[in-house]
């Protein structure tokens, strides 16, 4: 199994648990996110579950729920936590328990777990605090493990998007010129900042990074319906916003109405040691 490189992580890159605003942003239209964001294949599930001491589950950033359901019908009972409110109270319609709470602020109350999970959602916590915050709640080698789906935009609408959003909103904190390059190098940097904190508070294995590669096909009228879930699109105007849609819909029209995303969804992942 592959672990994850102790070089140095570049402090020079962003920060994404310190923009609260846009961290926080999401439950703007929480039944759209719900709708269009992908699950997670159900290996990388499965295999969470397999290499965990049992099956209480903490879902940080649960969101509205789509990776704690998934775990839910693995076995698992899931309790999750979320910053937002209203993502919050769309999970609770689908029976997932969330408490409302910043991780790094939120109270166990005496309450252990097996497996500590977030789904895209890891790098809007303090990768050192939340770290430390999973130790005290795991189980002695209970399985930290946040994932995050990592797309490979098609190159058309990564540029239909860079024009766009520099037209419209060019303080807008959506980069689209960060996806030009490969996606999986484009987030190792966020990759090996998670890690890093893992590795800060003693209190770990080291990290491995699991990988799951899967595609999804699109129509115009689905991926239109995902993009403003994404992080910076949704505090977007109105006004603003249907422009980089109409923008992002030229583009996949000249794809011949749809488009294929590679994914490759990665697991950082660690076993907290008996001393903790």
């Amino acid at each position: 199994m592959p672990t994850l490189s102790q070089d140095q992580p570049d402090k020079s890159g962003p920060e994404p648990h310190s923009h609260r605003q846009t961290a926080e942003s999401f439950g703007v239209d929480a039944e759209r996110y719900d709708r269009a964001r992908p699950p997670y294949p159900q290996a990388l599930v499965d295999r969470i579950v397999a290499e965990s001491p049992g099956r209480h589950v903490l879902d940080v950033g649960a969101g509205t729920g789509i990776e704690a359901r998934q775990f839910q019908a693995a076995g698992c009972t899931v309790l999750g936590v979320e910053p937002d409110e209203r993502m919050a109270a769309f999970a609770r319609l689908s029976r997932v328990e969330v408490e409302v709470a910043r991780f790094e602020d939120w109270q166990p109350a005496g309450r252990h777990f097996d497996a500590v999970i977030a789904g895209t959602a890891w790098h809007w916590v303090d990768p050192v605090a939340g770290a430390a915050k999973a130790a005290q709640v795991l189980h002695p080698g209970g399985r930290l493990a946040p994932f995050h789906h990592v797309p490979q935009l098609p190159a058309e609408v990564i540029d239909a998007l860079a024009e766009a959003i520099q037209r419209v909103a060019p303080e807008s904190p959506f980069n689209p010129s960060l996806l030009r390059k490969s996606a999986l190098d484009a987030y190792q940097p966020l990759f090996a900042k998670i890690a890093d904190g893992i590795r800060q508070t003693g209190n770990f294995s080291e990290p491995e990074q699991w990988r799951y590669d899967w595609q999804r096909t699109y129509s115009r009228e689905e991926w239109l319906d995902q993009l403003p879930t994404f992080g910076g699109l949704t505090q977007l105007p109105p006004d603003k916003l249907t422009e980089v849609l109409d923008s992002a819909a030229t583009a996949i029209d000249r794809l011949g109405g749809h488009a294929t995303m590679p994914y490759t969804s990665v697991v950082i992942t660690s076993t907290r040691s008996d001393t903790a």
